[in-house]
């Protein structure tokens, strides 16, 4: 007499090879498309992310998955297999870590525990004197030089480099961050990160030569989950009136140096006294010298954080978005401002009538009155969290008007800052970011000529129309800008790449036109660092290298 479940007892003892049967096609689709979503990719860009990442675990768990429940082994051994694979991940993962980019592209691979290239540098203890000190016309002394833009006056570039070529004076081994030099006479001054040492030094411009060194025992590593993003080191630029250096620090730490010895005239240590934590990628912002005073962006507790503190102002970071310090004691004359701080700097501008200091905070545009720091208006400017920074400088135009611009998908904005019946300053948006965003400046500034605005929108440089916020041109270049920066130099846009390359571009709003190019830096480093430009001499650096060019001028 036959079994009643002779035929559900045939089915479930399949043997291995008819299983392997049935699903043999499942490996074969995976493969395929994880490969076809990566040439996808690859046309779009040369960069891998971490979604390329992601789907190679997700592709090799399938796998695993398909050969632990249908390979040809035994179950013994696929289990061996498959746990060896994963052994091999969790190595990977372990061992190795991913420096990225400005897109969050796979830059390239470092071993996950070995010292930092600025812990592997020698320490600078040179103690000399910058003797023949003297500003000079031709000088760039603050970040974005002596403007709004980074923009060079009473300067026209050769464009054929081919016959008129720039002429590498120096290069040397550099400290980590992402500051700019600074320079006035014969000396550039930057800021950077030598193992537990954070530095300002004084180098000789037309030779690189270290002059003297400041350092303070600190170091910024936002210590990031995702890898390498965003690094260690200084971010600000030094600012030089006089003979006088004004710095801030990663962490925060604001210096006055004497400009010929890099002696300290003062410090002040802000993160600490006023009660504020570093912001998520370090402190950005470079100091601002109005008068007699030096503005900071120190930054201010969020409402929830102030609540939770208790009443002393200090204690807090109540009320100090900005914090004005006299120049010549660094003692306090005025903090004021609510909103947490952001990565621009403060500037200043006469809009409305009113002579006032505008920064860009987190969530906010804020100006404060220039003598007291009173705030005279607030402008809400695209909700900000650490993976949405605001980097970008404000612009102040003629016709009280405010240009904006941000990447992360929000764009650019041309704001009108008018007095109402009460005689109150407000700003009324002239446009405002279009369906589709133009110049999205991630990392970088623009610049303006004759009406037009220029500016890398994400990794694409492009033109729009200042008074409508029309796109007149926009160009994805081979190899790509990446996030990098840009400065204008008469009537030339001269750009700095992501990978450290030099492109000199026609500023005209007809088409894209380049004129020149040229490899200043190591392509194996990330360039994020502004160029600074004393005609003829051109400084580049990054967070491994530093290089002077001599330009060929007409």
């Amino acid at each position: 007499m036959d079994s009643p479940d002779k035929t559900s007892g045939s089915s479930s003892s399949q043997s291995p090879a008819r299983r392997r049967a049935r699903h043999r096609w499942i490996p074969v689709l995976l493969v395929a498309a994880a490969l076809g979503w990566w040439l996808w990719q690859a046309s779009l860009s040369r960069y891998q992310t971490l979604n390329h990442l992601l789907v190679i675990l997700i592709t090799v768990i399938g796998l695993s998955a398909w050969y632990l429940a249908c390979g040809a082994a035994s179950l013994r051994m696929r289990r061996r297999i498959v746990g060896t694979v994963c052994l091999a991940l969790l190595a990977c993962g372990v061992v190795f870590q991913p420096v990225y980019n400005g897109a969050m592209g796979v830059f390239k691979w470092k071993l996950r525990f070995a010292r930092e290239a600025d812990e592997r540098l020698e320490q600078i203890e040179s103690t000399g004197v910058a003797d023949n000190w003297q500003t000079t016309p031709r000088d760039y002394p603050r970040f974005l030089g002596n403007g709004y833009w980074a923009e060079m006056h009473g300067a026209r570039l050769q464009t054929d480099w081919q016959t008129h070529s720039p002429r590498e004076l120096w290069r040397r081994e550099i400290g980590g961050g992402w500051s700019s030099f600074a320079i006035v006479g014969n000396y550039a001054v930057t800021q950077e990160q030598r193992g537990e040492h954070e530095l300002v030094t004084c180098y000789r411009l037309e030779t690189g030569q270290p002059v003297w060194t400041h350092s303070d025992k600190a170091r910024f590593d936002p210590a990031d989950f995702q890898g390498s993003l965003g690094d260690i080191g200084p971010r600000a630029t030094p600012t030089i009136v006089g003979e006088r250096i004004f710095t801030q620090g990663g962490t925060g730490i604001v210096n006055c140096l004497d400009a010929r010895t890099g002696n300290v005239i003062w410090s002040r240590d802000t993160a600490k006294e006023f009660g504020v934590p570093v912001t998520t990628w370090g402190k950005s912002g470079s100091p601002l010298v109005v008068d007699d005073t030096v503005i900071i962006s120190v930054g201010a507790l969020d409402g929830e954080a102030a609540a939770a503190a208790g009443d002393d102002v200090h204690s807090i970071g109540r009320d100090c978005s900005l914090v004005a310090f006299d120049v010549e004691s660094g003692d306090v004359r005025w903090a004021a401002g609510t909103r947490p701080a952001a990565y621009s700097s403060p500037l200043l501008a006469d809009l409305g009538g009113e002579r006032q200091i505008i920064i860009v905070n987190q969530s906010w545009v804020t100006a404060h009155r220039a003598s007291d720091g009173e705030v005279l208006w607030e402008h809400p400017w695209s909700n900000e969290n650490d993976r949405d920074a605001s980097v970008s400088q404000p612009i102040p135009l003629n016709g009280d008007r405010l240009f904006l611009s941000k990447g992360y998908g929000t764009g650019a904005s041309l704001l009108a800052i008018r007095r109402d019946v009460a005689g109150r300053l407000s700003p009324q948006p002239v446009w405002k970011p279009a369906i589709r965003p133009v110049m999205k400046t991630k990392f970088s500034n623009v610049v303006m000529r004759d009406g037009f605005v220029y500016g890398l929108d994400n990794v694409m440089l492009s033109c729009i129309e200042l008074e409508t916020g029309k796109l007149r041109w926009k160009k994805r270049r081979s190899p790509e800008f990446g996030y990098g920066q840009i400065m204008l130099i008469g009537d030339a846009i001269l750009v700095l790449s992501e990978t450290g390359e030099l492109v000199l571009v026609e500023a005209s709003p007809d088409a894209y036109r380049e004129l020149a190019s040229l490899q200043a830096l190591d392509a194996e480093n990330v360039t994020w660092n502004n160029p600074a430009f004393a005609p003829p001499y051109l400084v580049v650096r990054n967070a491994r290298e530093a290089a002077c060019y001599e330009l060929p001028l007409r």
